[in-house]
């Protein structure tokens, strides 16, 4: 059954209110009251849309009745029907009844049921602006809620970082001095499975070593505690420093390396932390290149940047980890083992820091691509301190 809007109309003369509910009662649910004070009582007991009034009444008139009406049903619509030029009390039901319409006796059947129907129209439009404010009110808390849960995430997750490196590092320090004096001691030649355990020991202690370090890097540069050096870069000068970083784990994999550099590749970034992101992102493309395999290394200026394109051939990137390439501790990423989890957050923070921008993509045969992007221009709102 379709739901009846519910309309209230007061009049001292139970003629008017039979002629009005008799013509109105087929499209709308009527209810009447002979009296301001019963009109009153029924806006306080009932659900009501629209209300009609009249204005010569004993006891309340019309303007003071929908005075009291509005301070019950603020959002109704209110129309006074009156059968004398009254201006003052039209002026009054404007001004202080704020009232939606102003008609005069006798009422045509037509001309009442148009401004009915343009009083509710104008009520269901309030309603549902009111609705959807309320919704999205919710909506923003709920989002506040979240970023605020997200923030207090992203703060355990620095302080866990924090905690773990410090911890990692100090049961470190106490085996590596034994176990490089350990190596020194004993001729690992001797015993071929002897030199194995100590390449899995040796090889353990520097992978938690690495973690250490990226958790710390991290920690810096998620609490902007590292300060910025900027200053004017080489791509090509970068490079060479990151290849003799490298050196051992490129020839041991026998990786060859095809160069096409701008000689006028130069922007700002800070030495260091630069330097620490294209070595995390040529290590990556070594180490998931195959044997004697290729990466393409590419600088060129576009508009105000400096784009760095590192290519690789090798296995490329898990579908789905592609989706979470940049955040820490992503769960179920098949390429995301040992730390190179950690060292792509790392890129990604470093990068922007630097107000840079960094992509990665698969390529479409094989192999994945990474290209950075460097300000030619000092973009830096400020350092981090």
């Amino acid at each position: 059954m379709e739901n009846k809007f519910t309309i209230l109309y007061v009049d001292d003369e139970e003629s008017n209110l039979n002629i009005f509910k008799n013509t109105f009662r087929r499209d709308y649910n009527i209810l009447v009251a002979l009296s301001a004070t019963d009109g009153l009582e029924i806006l306080k007991k009932e659900h009501v849309d629209l209300i009609l009034t009249d204005q010569r009444m004993p006891e309340m008139d019309g303007v003071e009745f929908l005075k009291q009406a509005l301070s019950i049903y603020p959002d109704l619509n209110r129309i006074l029907i009156t059968a004398y030029s009254d201006f003052d009390a039209l002026r009054n039901a404007i001004n202080e009844a704020q009232i939606f319409q102003y008609i005069q006796k006798p009422w045509s059947e037509d001309n009442l049921r148009f401004i009915i129907e343009q009083a509710l129209e104008v009520y269901q439009i309030k309603q549902k602006n009111e609705e959807l404010s309320r919704q999205l009110e919710e909506k923003n808390e709920q989002l506040q809620k979240i970023n605020i849960d997200l923030l207090e995430f992203e703060k355990l997750k620095s302080e866990f970082l924090a905690t773990i490196s410090h911890e990692i590092r100090t049961p470190l320090n106490g085996l590596k001095g034994p176990l490089d004096l350990l190596k020194e001691e004993i001729n690992l030649k001797e015993s071929e499975k002897l030199e194995n355990l100590f390449f899995i020991l040796e090889n353990s202690v520097n992978r938690l070593e690495q973690f250490a370090l990226s958790a710390e890097r991290i920690t810096w540069l998620k609490a902007e505690k590292y300060k910025l050096e900027p200053e004017s870069l080489h791509a090509d000068s970068i490079l060479t420093n990151v290849f003799e970083i490298l050196d051992s784990s490129i020839k041991k994999k026998q990786i060859n390396f095809h160069l096409e550099l701008d000689k006028f590749a130069v922007f700002f970034g800070d030495r260091e932390l630069i330097t620490t992101c294209i070595k995390i992102i040529i290590e990556n493309a070594v180490k998931y290149s195959y044997e004697k395999g290729l990466v393409d290394i590419k600088t060129f200026r576009k508009d105000q940047w400096v784009v760095m394109e590192i290519k690789d051939y090798g296995i490329g990137f898990d579908e789905k980890a592609m989706k979470h390439v940049f955040k820490l501790f992503t769960k179920g990423a098949k390429y995301l083992d040992q730390n190179i989890g950690l060292d792509l957050a790392i890129a990604k923070l470093i990068i922007d820091a630097h107000k840079g921008e960094i992509e990665i993509e698969n390529n479409t045969e094989k192999g994945a691509s990474v290209r950075i992007f460097f300000s030619v221009e000092m973009k830096y709102s400020h350092v981090l301190n």
